[in-house]
This record gives structure tokens, C-alpha cells and sequence, in this order.
């Protein structure tokens, strides 16, 4: 098992290749619609110019720092929400059908209401990748706490714990592993929103460099702004895995990074 593990890298290395080869590949012989997309030499040549620029330090800042401020804010709002619906009926009974109402509802849709309700467009953006970590976070969490052995509730109840030290000693450490899943989930989800959101409603940030370059149709800078949002978002999604590996040890086949 040691073994095969330690070739796991190798793989991940060769897929990334391999993808590249065959993007190669298809512009080169220009394959159905291929030829119009950017080969990856010019990528590459267009990459070295942004990514050592002050323009793309600039706009890795203002979506990193966009990207941490909502899934913080949706992780402090959504976890507490998600453990007190999937642990009192009640309170699920009260808050769900809302939640269940406005979470289908994409966050591309919520652009022009958080350009009318915030005066700051970098609130605004913030609030639309709120809107799209949030659910996964919540959903995520409700799904841990309900899937927690019922026998630790019938054992602590026996044993005479309050609502409190079940709260702290079983749904907290027993959600934590979809808790991490959630987080990984809505930090991927947060990109998404995020790109969207710059495009439309901000004046900075990978996003809005997709758009510009969009606009001023220098498409390989296009490629470069994908690839380093999807790095940047890979990143951080391991590192929450890897956390959660710290945090959740029992749990390693859960989370896997």
C-alpha cells in the first residue's frame, strides 16, 4: 500500500501532462473548433509577461483576499447554522425550508441584488461568493450531525449530559468530517462566484482580467487567468484537507487530499 502511494504524485504529474499534450495536439491540427483557442506556447509567452507584472500581484491579492473574506464569513455563519438543523428538529423545522428555498437560486443571480444592496463594489463582490460557499458549508454540516450514531445520544442521555456538553462532546466531533468536506466544497464553489462576480461587478482581480482580456481579445491571457485560479484553488483546497487530516485523524478515508 506504501508503495503504490508513493507513485500517486507521479500519476497526478503524468495527468497534467497529458492534458497539456493533447490541448497541443488539437490546436495544432486544428480539430473541429480547436484552432481558435491559444496553443500553449503562446500561453506560455503570454503568462510570462502577466505573471510578472504588478498587475497580476495586484489582482491575486484582491481575489485571494475576496475569496477569504466570504468563505470565512460563510463558514462562521453556516457551520453553527448546520449543527443546530441537524441536531434539533425544531429549530430544522424553522430554518430549512428557507434555506432549501434560496439554495437553488445561483449566486450569478444575486449580482445585480448585491450591486443595489452594498454601496462598495468589493462588498458586493464578497457577498456573492457569501452566496456561493454558504450552502455547501450548511448542507455539508446538517448531513454530518444526522449522520451521527444515534447511540451516542441515547448513551449521553443515560448518562445525564445537558444540551450543552452533547453539543461540545458529539455533534461537534462527529460532524467535523463533513464540517472539512463542506469547506473544501465551498471554497471550490467560491471561485466560481468569485469569477462571475468580478466580471460583472468588480474593477479588479483575475476575474475581471478574464473579462478584459476577453474584451480586448487577447485570449491567452485568458488561459493564464484560468490556470492561475485553478492553482490558487487547488491550493487552497488542499490545505484545508490537509487540515482536516490533523484536525479529523479518525476519519482519513472522509477527507483525502
Amino acid at each position: 500500500m506504501q508503495q503504490s502511494r508513493r507513485g500517486y504524485p507521479l500519476l497526478r504529474i503524468l495527468s497534467l501532462a497529458l492534458i497539456v499534450a493533447a490541448w497541443d495536439l488539437l490546436v495544432r491540427f486544428r480539430i473541429y473548433r480547436f484552432g481558435y483557442i491559444p496553443s500553449p506556447e503562446s500561453v506560455v509567452s503570454a503568462g510570462a509577461q502577466y505573471l510578472t507584472s504588478d498587475v497580476f500581484v495586484t489582482d491575486t491579492v484582491a481575489s485571494t483576499i475576496r475569496i477569504i473574506a466570504a468563505w470565512g464569513m460563510s463558514a462562521a455563519i453556516g457551520i453553527p447554522l448546520g449543527l443546530l438543523i441537524g441536531w434539533k428538529a425544531w429549530f430544522s423545522n424553522l430554518t430549512f425550508p428557507v434555506v432549501e428555498v434560496l439554495r437553488p437560486i445561483p449566486p450569478i443571480a444575486w449580482i445585480p441584488a448585491g450591486i443595489l444592496f452594498f454601496s462598495q463594489i468589493e462588498l458586493s463582490v464578497i457577498f456573492i461568493c457569501f452566496i456561493g460557499s454558504f450552502f455547501p458549508i450548511v448542507l455539508n454540516t446538517i448531513v454530518g450531525v444526522r449522520l451521527i450514531d444515534r447511540t451516542h445520544f441515547r448513551a449521553a442521555s443515560c448518562l445525564g449530559a445537558r444540551d450543552w456538553q452533547v453539543f461540545r462532546d458529539i455533534i461537534i466531533p462527529g460532524a467535523l468530517p463533513s464540517i472539512i468536506v463542506g469547506l473544501a466544497v465551498g471554497m471550490g464553489i467560491n471561485w466560481m462566484a468569485l469569477v462571475a462576480a468580478e466580471m460583472i461587478a468588480g474593477d479588479r482581480g483575475l476575474g475581471y482580467r478574464i473579462w478584459e482580456a476577453y474584451s480586448l481579445a487577447q485570449y491567452p491571457r485568458i488561459v493564464v487567468a484560468m490556470v492561475v485560479i485553478g492553482a490558487i484553488g487547488a491550493l487552497m483546497s488542499i490545505i484545508i484537507r490537509y487540515l482536516g487530516h490533523k484536525i479529523v485523524p479518525w476519519q482519513q478515508s472522509t477527507i483525502r487530499a
